[in-house]
């Protein structure tokens, strides 16, 4: 099922930003990131303990390579496919979403 996310002009270009939305199961956070030519969403939590990925509001620890890092457990992932690379989840991964836009707006849907 597709979901608007927000607006085009509310997501920068380069940078994690999080957003609710409300999907069949209640509101959800989301992360997404919108490159150049690529955008990358995925559920804002953790696999280790559900807990979200963002340390204050929009603002998300990358390494210096680009994996994104957990806040609370220091678990990295690789920021294009979400899994794991090290930490106490190892193997596992963020749950990704799909992106999709229109002339102004954002949608997301789960794969």
């Amino acid at each position: 099922m597709k979901f608007k996310l927000t607006t085009l002009i509310d997501i920068p270009i380069g940078k994690w930003s999080e957003h609710a939305v409300q999907m069949d199961n209640g509101m959800t956070s989301v992360m997404i990131k919108r490159g150049h030519a690529e955008w990358i969403a995925f559920i804002n939590e953790c696999p280790h303990q559900g807990r979200r990925m963002d340390y204050a509001e929009n603002e998300f620890l990358e390494t210096p390579d680009g994996q994104l890092v957990c806040p609370a457990h220091g678990a990295t992932f690789d920021a294009f496919s979400g899994l794991s690379t090290s930490g106490p989840c190892v193997g596992q991964s963020l749950t990704r979403l799909t992106v999709s836009f229109d002339h102004k707006d954002v949608f997301i849907e789960t794969l």
